[in-house]
C-alpha cells in the first residue's frame, strides 16, 4: 500500500472531501470508478515543488518552463530508452489541447482521421469538433489486436492522420512490434501523420512500453508524440503536457501562429511536472506495484464473483474494459450499474460502436474500496 494513501474509513473520508469530479459528481452513496484519476495522493516531491512556489509568493512570470523539455527527454531516456530532441518539444496545456491544435491547423474539414475503436471518447469528440471525418478501424474482439488488412481498407485519398493511443485506452493493450509495423507501413505508403498519445506508457505490467519513435524507422519525420505526467503521477488538474513534433509541416504551422494563441501551462503545473519527472521514480515504481496488486485482485474477483462478465486483463493503465454483454445490463451497463449498484463506471458505447455492452472500470483505488465496488456489482447482477 502507498504510504501516502491511507486505507479504510479514513481514506473514504479523505476522498469524499475532494473537489475533483471523480468523487464530487455523484452522491455520497455512490462509489466512483469512472474518470481516469487515481485515488492515491500525488508524490510528496510534487507537493513540495508546488508549495515552495506558493510559500515564497513566487507566482509571477516564471522561467522554469525552460526545464520542461529537458526533464521530459531525461525521463523518457531513463525509463523507455528514447532520447527525444529537446528542440522539437513544445508545451501544451493538455494532450487533447495538442490533438485539437494539430487537427485544426494541419487538416481541412472532411479530412479523415484514423482511430482504433473502442477508443478514448474525447478523441472522437475532438475529431467531430474540428469537422473532420472519423475513420474508425475496429480492433479484433479477441485480444483487442489491430488488423492490418482492416486498417489498409479504411484508408482513402482524404485520410490525413492516424490518431493513436499507446498503451491503449480503454482496453489496456500494449500494441506489439507487428502491429506497430503495420501502422508504420500504412503511414509511409499513404503519407500520413501519426499522433501518438503515450501518457499511459509508464503504467505497464508484463509488457514494456515502446515509444513509437523507437518502434520503426518509418515513423521518422511523420510523428507527433504526446506526453504528460498527469496519469502516472495523478496530476491531471494541473494542466501540463508536451508534444515532440517530428513533423516539419506541423512545426512550420505552429511557428507561424501568434505566440500567445495556444496559451501556456501555469507555473504550478510546470513545477509539478518537472518534479514528477526528475524526483519521483521510486514513487512511480511503488504505484505500479500497487496497481499490479489491484489488477490481480480485480481479475480474481471478476472471474470468481461476476461469472457473466468477461474481461481481458489489461497489459497497461489502471483501466479495465468489462464485457457485460452476457448480463441483463448489456444495453447500457454503466447506467444499470449506477442505478442498481451505486457504482459509477464509464459507459462503453461512448468509446465507439465496439463498446456497446461494455463499461470501463478504474481500479486505481484501495483494496477495500475495490472489493466494495465489486461486491456491489456482483450483488446487483445476482438480484435479478
Amino acid at each position: 500500500m502507498l504510504s501516502e494513501a491511507p486505507s479504510g474509513p479514513a481514506e473514504l473520508v479523505r476522498l469524499r472531501a475532494l473537489t475533483g469530479v471523480k468523487w464530487a459528481r455523484y452522491g455520497a452513496d455512490v462509489l466512483p470508478a469512472w474518470v481516469a484519476d487515481m485515488d492515491y495522493e500525488p508524490p510528496a516531491a510534487v507537493r513540495r515543488a508546488i508549495g515552495s512556489l506558493v510559500d515564497a509568493g513566487d507566482l509571477g512570470y516564471n522561467t522554469i518552463a525552460d526545464q520542461l523539455a529537458p526533464a521530459y527527454a531525461e525521463f523518457q531516456e531513463r525509463h523507455h530508452g528514447w532520447r527525444p530532441d529537446v528542440e522539437l518539444i513544445r508545451p501544451f496545456t493538455t494532450v487533447l489541447h495538442a490533438i485539437e491544435t494539430v487537427l485544426w491547423y494541419t487538416t481541412a474539414p472532411g479530412d479523415g482521421v484514423v482511430v482504433f475503436t473502442p477508443i478514448y471518447h474525447p478523441f472522437l469528440a475532438a475529431i467531430d469538433g474540428c469537422d473532420r471525418r472519423r475513420v474508425e478501424v475496429e480492433l479484433q474482439r479477441e485480444g483487442w489486436r489491430l488488423d492490418p488488412a482492416r486498417l489498409e481498407a479504411a484508408i482513402d485519398d482524404t485520410t490525413r492522420i492516424v490518431l493513436f493511443c499507446q498503451p491503449h485506452n480503454p482496453t489496456g493493450r500494449v500494441f506489439d512490434a507487428e502491429e506497430l509495423s503495420a501502422i508504420a507501413d500504412v503511414a509511409e505508403r499513404h503519407d500520413l501523420l501519426v499522433i501518438s498519445d503515450e501518457i499511459w506508457g509508464d503504467l505497464t505490467y508484463d509488457v514494456p512500453h515502446r515509444p513509437l519513435a523507437t518502434a520503426d524507422a518509418r515513423f521518422g519525420g511523420r510523428l507527433i508524440t504526446l506526453g504528460s505526467a498527469s496519469k502516472t503521477f495523478n496530476l491531471a488538474g494541473l494542466r501540463c503536457a508536451v508534444a515532440h513534433v517530428d513533423h516539419e509541416r506541423t512545426r512550420e504551422v505552429l511557428a507561424a501562429m501568434p505566440s500567445h494563441l495556444f496559451g501556456n501551462s501555469s507555473s504550478l503545473g510546470i513545477a509539478a511536472t518537472i518534479a514528477a519527472w526528475r524526483e519521483c521514480d521510486r514513487w512511480m515504481a511503488t504505484v505500479v506495484d500497487e496497481l499490479a496488486e489491484r489488477r490481480r485482485q480485480l481479475v480474481r474477483r471478476v472471474r470468481a464473483d461476476l461469472p457473466e462478465v468477461r474481461l481481458d486483463p489489461p497489459e497497461a493503465t489502471y483501466l479495465s474494459w468489462l464485457d457485460f454483454s452476457a448480463t441483463r445490463l448489456a444495453d447500457e451497463p454503466a447506467e444499470g450499474v449506477l442505478r442498481d449498484a451505486a457504482v459509477a463506471l464509464s459507459e462503453g458505447s461512448r468509446f465507439g460502436a465496439p463498446g456497446h455492452g461494455f463499461a470501463r472500470l478504474n481500479f486505481a483505488t484501495t483494496e477495500s474500496i475495490l472489493d466494495e465496488i465489486l461486491d456491489r456489482i456482483a450483488a446487483a447482477l445476482a438480484a435479478h
